[in-house]
């Protein structure tokens, strides 16, 4: 995941002018971290381990102010889902065109001969969303 997506579209207007700004610093805080161990982790996260990373009171708060979701104990991070399913179409797309390119040029690249495996993982976050 890092190397294919290592970031993700922060804005600091939404952090300094949303319901983020209501919380403590160590709430929010708590808020990057759990993002960014969200997206690190391929925006799979079970609230188990989110709450280990991230302290289960704070992760209760960020729940009660609705900025992460939890369905059994899965979470999700909306943002984060749309950026990522959009990320990794693009991801799909430019890999694709490199192969075309490369075909054309008679170069072949192992490297990325596993797009069956990205397109099914995107047909499987497309069911979660």
């Amino acid at each position: 995941m890092s190397e294919e997506l290592p970031y993700f579209k922060f804005f600091p207007s939404q952090w300094i002018g949303g319901e983020i700004n209501y919380l403590s610093k160590e709430d929010k805080g708590a808020f990057i971290d759990a993002v960014c161990h969200y997206w690190n982790k391929d925006c799979k996260m079970t609230y188990t381990k989110l709450a280990r990373r991230i302290g289960q009171k704070s992760l209760d708060t960020l729940l009660e102010e609705e900025l992460i979701q939890k369905k059994g104990n899965q979470i999700n991070i909306k943002f984060l889902d749309k950026q990522y399913n959009e990320r990794k179409e693009q991801y799909i797309k430019r890999v694709e065109a490199a192969k075309k390119s490369k075909k054309k040029a008679g170069f072949s690249d192992p490297m990325h001969k596993n797009d069956k495996e990205i397109r099914t993982l995107l047909k499987k976050l497309d069911g979660n969303t």
